[in-house]
């Protein structure tokens, strides 16, 4: 039986180790498809750059990503499947996207979620590019205080560059929102569990 006694302990977090949470959270950045290896990539190297790009919502004694949950991605076709045994670029912003989005959303959600943008004729490395820095901006915003209502909309582009798919952006971004606000929590009490 766990001891509930823990769970009943308020969290107490300094004002400093309050700045240093606001300061990494908000100066988090995510690779960009042009940022990311232009190699392809064995799945060793991919977990390794996958974890390394969504460190900052990691918690202590967490595995974000094994090769187990890749291969069940792929047959799951919440992912495409590698090349030969290699992995793209967009292998990796799309394992970025589905590793992220688990966090508060069930496989089967992410893999509608996925299955929305493989169908869009959006640009998918623009809706890529614009996700990522949508998340950065929404974790900025919760940790900076008078900015939450600072953050843009999300806005997609087909492939000729015109807005498109309102429906979807907006719902990119309440999913972006919804990342954000639970990294900032679980991260938050995190600080307290360590008695920071």
């Amino acid at each position: 039986m766990a001891d509930k006694s823990k769970a009943l302990v308020p969290v107490r977090v300094t004002d400093e180790r309050r700045r240093e949470l606001a300061e990494r959270l908000g100066s988090v950045h995510i690779s960009r498809i042009r940022e990311m290896p232009r190699i392809e990539l064995y799945l060793d190297q991919l977990l390794t750059l996958v974890s390394q790009e969504l460190e900052f919502m990691r918690l202590p004694d967490e595995t974000l990503v094994t090769g187990s949950m890749v291969n069940n991605y792929v047959k799951q076709g919440v992912i495409p499947a590698p090349r030969k045994k290699r992995y793209t670029r967009r292998h990796v912003a799309a394992l970025l996207f589905v590793c992220a989005l688990k966090r508060v959303f069930s496989i089967a959600q992410v893999s509608q979620l996925a299955a929305l943008i493989w169908a869009s004729d959006l640009d998918l490395e623009a809706l890529y590019d614009s996700s990522c820095d949508a998340l950065e901006r929404a974790l900025a915003a919760y940790v900076t205080p008078g900015e939450k209502d600072a953050r843009p909309a999300l806005e997609l582009r087909d492939q000729a560059g015109n807005p498109s798919a309102p429906e979807l952006a907006w719902l990119l971004g309440a999913a972006t929102d919804a990342l954000a606000s639970k990294v900032v929590v679980e991260q938050t009490l995190l600080l307290g569990e360590r008695g920071e």
